[in-house]
């Protein structure tokens, strides 16, 4: 029997759903594999409320509390954090999948009025959209703002960090809303 590496097909290829260069479409491909928390950007646009679905954003440093957040420079959103320079970053529970799909239709509108927590409610204030049931909310400062290809790259100082009771994450993954599982890894026979 010929192995196929005789045949002209490499055995490595085999292994392999996508082999590629720097392609948009096949880093788009890949990038959906990677499961994560789902966010919501929040700012003020007409001073009104305003949300915006977001997958890319990561702790940049604990001392000063820092993030990052990418948001598409063609976004109304994008365009509310350029000129006021504050924005929330709003990680969402399982309750909010709705409203995370809300956010993240383009060209929708996506004033959030009903889903914020009003500022009397709020133990300390923030400047931004406070999300009802998400399991963290951060306010931040703008105090870097750059334009890397279709997006611009923030940097957040955080001013303000609450999070409520417990609630489970929501996750997105291969093109997917996913719920969160609790593995004992005890149990499961991994060493301990």
């Amino acid at each position: 029997m010929r192995h196929r590496s005789e045949m002209g097909v490499s055995t490595h290829a085999a292994l392999w759903d996508l082999a590629s260069g720097p392609r948009p479409d096949a880093f788009r491909t890949v990038m959906r594999r990677v499961v994560g928390g789902v966010a919501v950007v929040g700012t003020l646009r007409e001073e009104r409320p305003w949300g915006m679905t977001v997958s890319a954003y990561t702790p940049v440093c604990m001392e000063p509390p820092t993030l990052l957040v990418c948001i598409n420079a063609k976004t109304a959103t994008a365009a509310d954090i350029e000129r006021d320079r504050k924005f929330s970053l709003n990680l969402l529970s399982e309750a909010q999948a709705g409203l995370s799909q809300r956010c993240a239709q383009p060209g929708a509108s996506k004033y959030l009025e009903g889903d914020v927590v009003p500022a009397d409610e709020l133990p300390v204030p923030s400047f931004t959209p406070v999300l009802r049931e998400a399991i963290a909310t951060f306010d931040c400062d703008a105090s870097e703002i750059r334009r890397i290809g279709t997006h611009v790259v923030v940097i957040g100082a955080i001013r303000t960090i609450l999070a409520p009771t417990s609630l489970r994450p929501l996750l997105y993954g291969q093109g997917r809303y996913l719920k969160t599982v609790a593995l004992d890894l005890a149990s499961a026979g991994a060493p301990a």
